[in-house]
């Protein structure tokens, strides 16, 4: 038999094809790469799409207002949808001055209640709601802007309406509570610094969420910020200076022809008898001013113990305790309306739902 027919040593073939260490390790890192491309491909898909990450609503700082909302923009987040329009109101575009004769405007100010944030639908919102319904019982052109940003105070809402007016407003709204008599505006540099003040849109959602997720639930690993201080406290100072606002916010809106309404949204903790500091101070101030006051308390109250549910958390209303604000502003602003379709002075008197107080004596 030739040399060449003797089979070689058993093993010895398959030894040479066996694959080497660094060829495992090729396969291994390629097999690796692709099970995290896949997971990072899964994760955006979900938090996007399931989480409704990934769009937040952008801010721009501001050396007046602190920070407002960036101007005519769209976003969708979890699973709602967020406007604002040309004048960062969370509202439908409008012109500045009204196109029609017989068109009647409402304002309503205030901060994240008022604005109902990404857990609330545009279309949900009490001045969404209001406007639907005015303009089906008035058969008029309606428009009611909704001007709000989260935390802000009334020197916020003051410096909004001396940059941009009042809009032509039949009526304006002031939406207080009760820390508002405190919340004076700090202007610490929170916009993109702060992950609930972005000023642009993050690289991919799953990165918003994990960074969200740290910041929220494990904060001694993210860098604290200036709004993660506690609340300020309510020196004497302080209070003057809100209050003064929400008076001047009054005054200017009756100089510009608008009847004017104090909506006192009270907290889930002040259902009761028990208010927090600053009701008291914000009441008094519309009863000096001569202005009517529609709390929410009892309605909230009434429609909490039939077993509602009204709060997403221990301050702001769900889309819920949204319609019940818009259900108590519907029979006053309407007043008003029709006062004015009337041609009738507006109305001192409070109307039904409301407290006024004696004015000045």
């Amino acid at each position: 038999m030739p040399d060449s027919a003797i089979p070689g040593p058993i093993g010895k073939a398959s030894a040479k094809n066996k694959p080497t260490l660094p060829h495992r390790l090729r396969k291994f890192a390629l097999r690796l790469a692709v099970v995290i491309l896949a997971l990072a491909i899964g994760g955006e898909l979900f938090c996007r799409f399931y989480l409704g990450m990934g769009d937040p609503p952008l801010m721009m700082a501001d050396p007046q207002m602190e920070y407002l909302f960036k101007p005519s923009r769209t976003y969708h987040r979890f699973g709602h949808r967020i406007s604002y329009n040309a004048y960062s109101m969370r509202s439908d575009d409008f012109p500045l001055r009204k196109s029609d004769p017989d068109e009647f405007r409402v304002l309503v100010i205030g901060d994240s209640v008022v604005n109902g944030g990404a857990r609330v639908d545009q279309s949900e919102l009490v001045t969404s709601r209001l406007q639907q319904q005015l303009r089906q019982d008035l058969g008029c052109p309606v428009i009611v802007g909704n001007i709000s940003a989260g935390s802000w105070g009334p020197p916020n809402e003051l410096a909004y309406i001396k940059r941009f007016g009042l809009f032509s407003a039949d009526v304006v709204v002031l939406v207080l509570n009760s820390d508002d008599y405190r919340d004076l505006p700090t202007f610490s540099p929170v916009v993109g610094v702060n992950p609930n003040f972005p000023d642009r849109a993050p690289p991919s959602a799953l990165l918003e969420a994990i960074t969200r997720g740290v910041h929220d639930y494990i904060p001694w690993l993210y860098p604290a910020s200036p709004t993660d201080a506690p609340e300020p406290t309510a020196t004497p100072d302080t209070v003057r200076q809100c209050l003064d606002a929400e008076r001047e916010i009054f005054r200017m809106a009756r100089d510009g022809n608008a009847a004017v309404f104090l909506m006192q949204y009270q907290a889930a903790d002040e259902m009761g008898d028990t208010k927090e500091p600053g009701y008291a101070e914000i009441k008094a101030v519309g009863k000096e001013c001569n202005v009517p006051i529609i709390e929410t308390g009892p309605s909230f109250a009434a429609a909490l113990a039939g077993g509602a549910t009204l709060f997403r958390d221990p301050i702001h209303p769900n889309a819920a305790g949204h319609k019940i604000m818009a259900d108590l502003l519907l029979k006053p602003v309407e007043d008003v309306a029709r006062s004015r379709q009337a041609g009738a002075a507006t109305p001192d008197a409070a109307t039904p739902g409301t407290s006024k107080g004696k004015g000045p004596q």
